[in-house]
């Protein structure tokens, strides 16, 4: 095990020996428990900066239940694991575009996994302010937060799925690469449902 000494800001990172603004000591290795068929606590560099996993291993991999920590980007996933890759059900929160130091605002997904991708049925909300690790459910960021909530296939918006905005205003229906397509409605706050057709979110006529 070796020590790597780093310059950063870590405003999501708490705990022993850990401090949110400055220079860290941080040892890269298993920190402790059985990194290989067990459960324990791993440092990594990887492409993506300093990592650390707190879970299940099996043969070195991430493998059953586990939390990976981005350091260098202000990003966690929660879940299931199966051999290194994000599989089964899971969470990831990370920065959005307007977090700032005084507004900390995520984006947030919940749902399936599948070869490290978002793929099955899930919830991506937008924009969530003053996120906490286990204090919002799936449900409240539906009806509380701008999201989607449906069908995803590799990481992108595919199949079924309702959009909701922050003023409430809705859309269900057929969805692919993140677009609206095919047949679906708005719904507008009131009850009333607006039909469509779109073609990669330009809208086509009956």
């Amino acid at each position: 095990m070796r020590s790597l000494i780093v310059g950063l800001i870590l405003l999501s990172v708490s705990g022993p020996g850990l401090s949110q603004f400055g220079e860290l000591e941080i040892e890269i290795g298993c920190q402790r428990g059985d990194c290989i068929s067990g459960y324990g606590v791993l440092v990594e560099e990887t492409e993506r900066g300093l990592t650390r996993y707190r879970g299940e291993f099996r043969e070195g991999e991430y493998h059953g239940s586990g939390r990976l920590e981005y350091l260098d980007e202000d990003r966690v996933y929660k879940g299931d694991w199966m051999l290194g890759n994000k599989h089964g059900r899971g969470t990831m929160w990370e920065r959005s575009l307007n977090w700032s130091a005084v507004n900390r605002i995520y984006d947030v997904y919940i749902g399936q996994w599948r070869n490290d991708m978002r793929h099955g049925e899930g919830t991506q909300a937008f924009n969530v302010r003053d996120w906490r690790e286990d204090r919002n459910t799936e449900r409240w960021l539906i009806a509380n937060e701008e999201n989607y909530t449906g069908d995803f296939v590799r990481g992108v918006f595919s199949g079924e799925g309702t959009y909701r905005w922050a003023d409430g205003t809705s859309y269900t229906g057929g969805w692919a690469a993140n677009k609206k397509h095919g047949r679906g409605y708005f719904d507008f706050g009131s009850g009333i449902r607006s039909e469509r057709i779109f073609e990669f979110d330009v809208q086509v006529d009956f």
